[in-house]
């Protein structure tokens, strides 16, 4: 019986030692690292969204793939990323801060109204 005890305790300062090397992570310590950490959504326009800002473009269907992603760039500083995806083409399901979709056709003109995600 005095093994086993001891044995469950060598393994609890065992822990605690290996715990003690590690450092707590914090997310103000990720964010000054430089990694993306999740956000809570904010309130736009009694919409709460994860990212603030224009979040969709109506007005670019129609127009060239170019001319959209200029137009998206400058409206939304935080788009970081304009993915072109063509018809039949899967869209992924994660939603991303910063990245918008633009489907197209073979010509390069939007098809359907780019939103941020």
């Amino acid at each position: 019986m005095e093994g086993k005890s001891m044995l469950k305790l060598s393994h609890v300062l065992a822990f605690f030692l290996l715990a003690s090397l590690f450092q707590s992570l914090m997310a103000r310590d990720l964010i000054s690292d430089g990694i993306e950490v999740l956000q809570l959504p904010v309130e736009n326009d009694g919409e709460f969204v994860f990212c603030p800002g224009k979040l969709s473009w109506p007005e670019l269907v129609g127009k060239s793939a170019g001319y959209a992603k200029q137009v998206i760039q400058k409206e939304n500083s935080l788009v970081h990323e304009v993915r072109l995806l063509f018809p039949g083409m899967p869209m992924p399901h994660n939603y991303v801060c910063g990245r918008v979709f633009l489907v197209v056709n073979f010509k390069l003109v939007v098809q359907v109204t780019p939103r941020m995600g």
